[in-house]
């Protein structure tokens, strides 16, 4: 169906209303999600992504708290389903996956997707993802940055019916309970998104009685052209031509200490956009993979940020194309190890985009985000075991006109939240001492990136075992048209009082595996601040005090990295221009 043929078929304000209502259905079925699950990262870290498709297992709609990693590729899944089961699909019926190389993230991130009909026919998917704190494999929590193959990390679930006609699938939940850690959390997880699916099956055939199927069908596929009209009209503003952009994970594993790239090649003509990711690095003898469908969200993601007034449906992707070599570390091939998809790959394909795009739209590009910080615990305290999934904060990079914000979980994970301090405490024993925002740590530049974050907890009893997975180590969040880096990342032990970044205790890098913990040991994670944008000597001399004043930026970083100069805590402007000054006729001398 055109886009012109879909708006003449429905009225314009049952058209917002049936939009409005399936973006309703997808946020309840998140809330069902939300208070039914049992894992605090779901609960109260809120790590699922929702969403909504049409028969053809093309994405329709979204939520409002929705991850954006998922949505992006939650589409491979529904059409391999399709795939599959064809004519099998039933009402009543539900299906579980988790497979990267069909179209997932990592294993941890597990799918339920279910079918509505009107009478026998298909009328479309719902379906919603949640990141599960374990799903077996060598280490607690399935994190292993030193996998050869991804048979250590965990249980691989392609496309699988575990509800057939509203009966559960015994079977299934059998095999899950005997491969994973905590079966009886994995399953109260899983029922809840089960329960949540049927919530979302529910309210799409109550617009379907209630406006009729061919209403509904109607308003699916003009929302799906509306974004793409939208999205090819602001890519046709871009200026033609091929534009590159690459970045590198900082090793493969601590046995393979070398780095990994992603490149891309960015052609523009017209409307349409080609990402070719050809020259990229072969995949990697470790867990840092990235697989097809986790590359293209990575790129739709990255290209959405930038047009964040464009409503999220296939209608986003339609005007991009994604060229990846198999066997590849953005098409990372079986049995590659995938673990540290979210944590390193993922994240340089979107700084490789955004560099390619900071070429093509100067004027909308924004500084490198942090990295995501990823962490797992498990062990046995007081005669209970127990896994606990932590994840960090930290800074998103500067813009044209505006400083980076602090303090945000990564950028593909939008809808997420932190879990609190009080939760963590009350599951798992672990105390914290410190969480705090990071001086110094966001990029300078005209606009500052965000600063990130750090924070420091203690095993309060028991043992257990520590594994991370991160990046950003050795090659710190870039600026861009002149703006600086953003601090390193680093993950210690026992750093003690006042220990930053590399200082103090043991460095266990961001590539820990199995890192054995007791009672009274301390872990301290760092992350970095955002990129900045444009020269450091050209930022408001005022808004550095306010930086001062607010704890962003030390006074010794003040003067080294914008020329600003204090006298005590009262800005000294004359001495500050004279400082510039001298910076600009001698600038690598001065920097």
């Amino acid at each position: 169906m055109g886009a012109a043929a879909s708006r003449k078929e429905i009225e314009p304000i049952v058209f917002s209303v049936l939009t409005g209502s399936m973006r309703s259905l997808v946020n309840e079925m998140n809330l069902t999600m939300f208070r039914s699950a049992r894992s605090p990262v779901i609960t109260e870290g809120r790590d699922i992504g929702g969403a909504l498709f049409d028969a053809s297992g093309r994405l329709v709609a979204q939520g409002d708290w929705d991850l954006a990693v998922f949505v992006g590729m939650l589409e491979f899944s529904v059409k391999a389903i399709l795939e599959r089961f064809g004519d099998e699909l039933a009402e009543g019926d539900a299906f579980i996956a988790n497979d990267p190389f069909v179209g997932g993230t990592h294993f941890n991130d597990v799918g339920v997707v279910r079918p509505v009909f009107d009478g026998g026919r298909l009328v479309g998917f719902v379906a919603i993802v949640g990141h599960w704190p374990d799903v077996g494999g060598q280490e607690p929590g399935s994190f292993v940055a030193n996998a050869r193959e991804y048979f250590q990390e965990g249980m691989r679930i392609p496309p699988t019916r575990v509800v057939a006609r509203g009966v559960p699938e015994r079977a299934v939940f059998d095999l899950i309970e005997a491969n994973m850690r905590l079966a009886a959390d994995r399953i109260a997880d899983l029922r809840a998104q089960i329960g949540a699916t049927a919530v979302g099956a529910r309210r799409l055939a109550e617009l379907g009685s209630r406006y009729g199927w061919g209403t509904v069908e109607r308003a699916m596929a003009a929302a799906i052209d509306h974004s793409e009209r939208l999205m090819r009209a602001e890519i046709a503003r871009m200026p033609d031509g091929v534009y590159r952009g690459e970045d590198s994970i900082d090793m493969q594993s601590l046995d393979h200490p070398e780095p990994r790239t992603v490149r891309v090649e960015m052609r523009k003509a017209g409307e349409s956009l080609v990402f070719d990711f050809g020259r990229s690095d072969p995949q990697a003898l470790s867990a840092s993979n990235s697989t097809l469908s986790a590359t293209c969200s990575a790129v739709y993601v990255t290209v959405k940020s930038l047009f964040p007034k464009v409503p999220m449906s296939h209608g986003c992707f339609a005007p991009i194309e994604i060229l990846a070599t198999p066997g590849t570390i953005v098409n990372a091939q079986p049995p590659a190890a995938i673990s540290s998809m979210a944590a390193t790959v993922y994240e340089k394909v979107i700084g490789a985009c955004m560099r390619a795009l900071a070429e093509a739209l100067p004027q909308r590009s924004v500084g490198c985000p942090y990295n995501l910080v990823n962490l797992t615990i498990g062990g046995s305290a007081e005669g209970s075991d127990y896994v606990a999934y932590l994840y960090s904060e930290g800074g998103f990079g500067a813009r044209v006109d505006k400083d980076g914000p602090a303090g945000l979980v990564s950028l593909f994970g939008g809808g997420a939240k932190i879990t609190p301090a009080e939760v963590m405490e009350r599951r798992y024993p672990i105390r914290f001492s410190e969480w705090a925002l990071r001086p110094d740590s966001g990029g300078p530049g005209r606009y500052r990136g965000g600063v990130g974050s750090r924070k420091t907890f203690e095993i309060t009893a028991g043992t257990a075992r520590l594994s991370c997975l991160g990046d950003r180590e050795k090659f710190p969040p870039f600026g861009v048209h002149g703006g600086e880096a953003g601090a390193a990342q680093g993950l210690r032990l026992n750093a003690g009082e006042g220990g930053e970044g590399g200082e103090g205790g043991e460095n266990l890098t961001l590539k820990a595996v199995g890192v054995e913990l007791a009672a009274g040991d301390s872990v301290t994670i760092v992350t970095g601040g955002g990129g900045g944008y444009g020269d450091p000597m050209d930022r408001d001399p005022r808004a550095v005090a306010a930086d001062v004043r607010d704890g962003f930026v030390g006074t010794e970083a003040a003067a080294e990295r914008y020329g600003v100069v204090f006298d005590g805590a009262k800005l000294d402007l004359a001495a500050t221009l004279l400082l510039r000054e001298r910076r600009r006729a001698e600038p690598e001398a001065g920097r």
